[in-house]
């Protein structure tokens, strides 16, 4: 009958905790409410840069956060950061209105993602 040596009872356990570990995140979404506020504040940064572009310019606002970022409104662009790349954010802004709309590209899927009103006083 073999022996397990205690380095191998050791590199098991710290195994099954490192597996335990990268899995309960996933399973029980607790990295989810982090992942909702940061969106939220991704879109209020947007909002508020879009703001500035009607005043300034007196013009009203279609395109993307790569046009708000060359034109020196944004340090960076935001992406949804529930899936990753490529989820870029719906932004529209109307001049005659006052009215912006910063819309998630997973809202449908995370209807927690949204801006309100209530969030940019």
């Amino acid at each position: 009958m073999k022996k397990i040596s205690i380095y191998k009872i050791i590199s098991i356990i710290a195994f099954l905790v490192l597996v335990f570990i990268l899995i309960i995140p996933q399973k029980f979404n607790i990295n989810r409410k982090q992942k909702t506020e940061e969106c939220i504040r991704n879109m209020k940064t947007i909002y508020e840069a879009i703001d500035n572009y009607m005043k300034e310019r007196e013009e009203s606002f279609t395109g993307t956060t790569q046009d708000l970022v060359r034109t020196g409104y944004l340090k960076k662009s935001y992406e949804c950061p529930e899936n990753g790349v490529g989820d870029k954010y719906f932004m529209e802004g109307n001049l005659e209105t006052g009215e912006i709309t910063v819309k998630c590209p997973n809202e449908e899927k995370y209807p927690d993602h949204v801006l309100m009103e209530s969030i940019l006083d």
